[in-house]
């Protein structure tokens, strides 16, 4: 109904996950640079307090529990509604580019510098992607270690294509979807799958990413890399996500220029996936952030993992908002 009208929602990457625990997180979405975290949107919100009450909530009315709301994640209460800001937006340029594993290193140098010049208005990311050889995959992709570039651009079609250019020019594709695309199916330009399936997913924000990260990231889940993960990718951040919105919010991991986020989907596989992950968190410590968003973070979610999340000053707020609206711990969060 939106789209008819030129307007759209500042989505997440993919179709099927649960609008609410994404937006209660902050989500960071493939227009993040150019419109920032999806909750900067949210104007207001219906919840069920922990002694059964209904409130509706804005920037006017409960404003601590509409702060905490916006980026807090849980134990505040039962949300059963969201209102949210459309923005004027009916086409995007905007798709990903698939190379071969033998080019991974050289797009990801060369995406890695394209980075530290980009424009705030675009939003990029690369996978390395270990597909396995199956039906639902595209055939020419099938049992192939790949490298997936994402590219969003809210504007003009031809600047686009001129921004998207460099990266263009780097590999031979073997898929190029980049183009011009309606903005209701910006889900495309990740391609998630649709369907349910089992996952682990672990992420981290970086300050900052250099040629001696992406080395030991190559060596770790490039080809030859003997990764446990069907995807390991690295966001762009930065931007319009750095800029908290007037009156402030409770969404955490602004302050990082890069999103790592890692992806597996064979079960046996978890043990070696959190041995794997611990294993980046040690390395990476020179280039961490001070905060990592909390939907990327890896369960459990006990009080130690959700410290990373948020700044000492807002989490100190936040318990102090939960203590509030759920004196008697009706939601517990972080247990």
């Amino acid at each position: 109904m939106a789209a008819g009208h030129g307007l759209a929602p500042i989505t997440g990457s993919s179709g099927s996950v649960g609008v609410v625990g994404y937006l209660l997180g902050g989500g960071l979405g493939p227009l993040a640079r150019s419109h920032g975290a999806s909750s900067d949107r949210v104007r207001g919100l219906r919840v069920v307090l922990a002694d059964g009450s209904v409130v509706e909530t804005t920037a006017e009315h409960e404003p601590d529990l509409f702060w905490a709301l916006r980026g807090g994640k849980g134990g505040l209460g039962i949300v059963t509604r969201v209102d949210v800001e459309l923005v004027p937006l009916r086409t995007l340029y905007g798709g990903s580019l698939t190379v071969d594993g033998a080019d991974a290193a050289d797009v990801l140098r060369a995406w890695t510098r394209w980075t530290t010049t980009a424009p705030d208005d675009v939003t990029t990311s690369v996978v390395i992607l270990s597909l396995p050889d199956l039906p639902f995959v595209p055939e020419p992709l099938r049992g192939r270690t790949v490298l997936n570039l994402r590219f969003a651009y809210p504007g003009d079609a031809a600047e686009g294509e001129r921004l998207a250019a460099p990266l263009r020019a780097v590999a031979p594709a073997l898929v190029d979807t980049i183009g011009e695309m309606p903005a209701a199916a910006i889900a495309t330009i990740h391609a998630d799958p649709d369907d349910p399936g089992p996952s682990w997913v672990a992420g981290a924000e970086l300050r900052t990413i250099d040629d001696a990260f992406v080395d030991r990231y190559l060596g770790a889940y490039g080809p030859g890399g003997d990764s446990p993960f069907l995807g390991a990718e690295i966001r762009h951040l930065g931007g319009a996500v750095a800029r908290d919105v007037p009156g402030g919010s409770a969404v955490g991991g602004r302050t990082g220029d890069y999103l790592l986020a890692f992806v597996g989907m064979n079960p046996p596989l978890v043990p070696a996936m959190v041995a794997s992950f611990a294993d980046f968190t040690a390395w990476s410590a020179p280039w961490a952030a001070s905060e990592t968003n909390v939907n990327f973070l890896p369960a459990p979610w006990t009080e130690e993992m959700l410290a990373r999340a948020w700044s000492p000053q807002t989490l100190a707020r936040l318990r102090e908002v939960r203590s509030q609206y759920d004196p008697d711990g009706r939601f517990p969060f972080g247990a």
